[in-house]
């Protein structure tokens, strides 16, 4: 009470598909846990009952369904428009004023609630490069294609987190919506003081350190990092591998094959990798292809130097802000940008010539290290919630006029 009157909180949704233990997850994560409880009334709605991320002790949660995480793609499709209906008539009944979906099977879901009359201001958060999620090469792909096509101009805004995204949007897909790019909120504080603990299993922190950090799935390719450190066998190092999913055990299997289990270590996945990136020198990144990633900006704030392979879509933005994001790397060579170091996507050549350059020369990439911090700055938690709390408030505002 203040005044004598009941101060009134904006009702919104923040629908994702899962709190598993990935980038975009973490994403909605954080949102939960550090936008303004004073200003909004925040509804977690889900489609999966995976939540390994810390949230706050009271936080309502919804399910609009219970998903199995890695059922068959033609019933995801068939199971649109029901989720859509479901998911319009639960915000209306709890008279919620605005959503905002993270990740695409909740964007289109919020997307078909449009159509199924939702009240509410809805927002999607593109956070992928879609020409990848989206290949058109089969007829399924197709379907989603013509499918994104329709759903995602009947969204009020798109908030990617990354300006490829919106090219892509615009250029792939004919998208011109209402376009407002926002940055990753990242928890430096937490990380900060997570990065002391200490660290388990057969890490050796006397040799040099190569890291990746990533859910074990094919678009992250951690089987070409595998490949890499096979043809750098003259070389004294390790490589950590953090992470889950499916992947993990033929990837366990080639390590073995290859003779590779002195250089090549498996860490389950941790809500703390942060300890093992600050005892690392080098965090490597294999992907296919990115929204924009969580991972890069805390390998800043642990001050970890980079080699990255030059995917769609991120590590350009972040590790060369001042290059075209179509700039190309000739398979074989790579580039020593402002912040980091960029290989040519998919290439073991680039990716291994890269790994060779930083082992022979520390030196070079430790000096990266004192830059990096500085960086992360812009992705600091409250400035980025202060950035989606003013877009809320826009959209929000809309309802009232």
């Amino acid at each position: 009470m203040q005044d004598g009157f009941k101060i009134m909180k904006e009702k919104i949704i923040i629908l994702t598909y899962s709190l598993g233990g990935a980038g975009a997850e973490r994403i909605a994560a954080n949102l939960l846990n550090n936008l303004d409880r004073n200003k909004y009334e925040i509804i977690l709605v889900l489609m999966n009952t995976d939540i390994e991320y810390d949230i706050l002790p009271n936080q309502t949660i919804h399910f609009i369904e219970k998903s199995y995480r890695y059922e068959k793609e033609w019933r995801k499709f068939i199971k649109l428009p029901f989720l859509g209906r479901r998911f319009a008539m639960y915000s209306n009944k709890e008279n919620v004023k605005l959503v905002l979906a993270i990740m695409n099977r909740p964007n289109l879901v919020a997307c078909f609630a449009k159509v199924f009359g939702i009240k509410a201001r809805v927002l999607i958060s593109e956070r992928c490069y879609t020409p990848y999620t989206y290949n058109k090469q089969s007829l399924a792909g197709k379907i989603k294609v013509a499918l994104l096509k329709w759903a995602y101009p009947k969204a009020d805004a798109i908030l990617p987190n990354s300006k490829g995204t919106v090219e892509a949007l615009q250029q792939y897909y004919n998208i011109h919506s209402d376009f407002t790019v926002v940055k990753n909120p990242t928890d430096i504080q937490r990380i900060k003081n997570s990065m002391d603990a200490p660290v388990e299993g057969l890490f050796d922190t006397g040799k040099f350190t190569f890291i990746n950090v990533a859910t074990f799935r094919h678009e992250k390719n951690q089987e070409m990092l595998i490949d890499a450190v096979a043809g750098l066998h003259n070389f004294d190092f390790q490589l950590i591998l953090i992470g889950k999913g499916p992947t993990l055990e033929p990837l366990q299997q080639k390590v073995k094959t290859l003779g590779l289990s002195n250089k090549i270590i498996f860490v389950n996945f941790t809500d703390n990798p942060y300890r093992y990136m600050a005892k690392s020198d080098c965090f490597l990144l294999s992907s296919f292809s990115e929204g924009f990633p969580n991972v890069l900006i805390e390998s800043l704030v642990c001050a970890l130097p980079m080699i990255s392979v030059d995917c769609k879509t991120g590590p350009r933005e972040l590790l060369a802000p001042a290059t075209d994001l179509n700039t190309t790397i000739k398979d074989g060579d790579f580039e020593i940008a402002t912040y980091g170091i960029l290989t040519a996507p998919g290439s073991l050549a680039s990716m291994q010539a890269a790994m060779q350059w930083a082992l022979q020369n520390s030196d070079k990439l430790k000096a990266y290290k004192p830059l990096l911090p500085h960086v992360a700055q812009a992705y600091e938690m409250q400035k980025v919630c202060t950035d989606f709390s003013a877009i809320f408030d826009k959209y929000l505002n809309q309802n009232k006029e």
